[in-house]
């Protein structure tokens, strides 16, 4: 099952019908966000600008990775709790190993 998560509706027909997603939710909507609520075992993070990281591990299952992909230049921030309870790994890559 793959899961786009975006911060518009801009891509929601190419990532649905063109790469095969079989789910595509915007960001910023909190229902839906909740929903997803310990369900990815994976997320591949491209945002290249500094953003917040609990959205995004809270959505992880347990043991769930999250893939930062996205080059950014400050340091990042999160709260520890949401890795460790969770037992969940932050990691990184410039060619999209896992």
């Amino acid at each position: 099952h793959v899961t786009v998560i975006s911060s518009s509706n801009k891509k929601r027909e190419e990532a649905l019908q063109d790469l095969g997603a079989d789910d595509y939710v915007i960001g910023s909507d909190q229902i839906k966000m909740s929903e997803l609520a310990d369900s990815l075992d994976y997320i591949i993070d491209t945002v290249p600008v500094h953003h917040a990281l609990e959205p995004y591990l809270s959505l992880l299952k347990l043991d769930g990775k999250l893939i930062l992909m996205g080059v950014i230049n400050q340091p990042l921030q999160f709260l520890t709790p949401l890795l460790m309870l969770g037992e969940k790994v932050i990691t990184g890559s410039f060619i999209g190993s896992m």
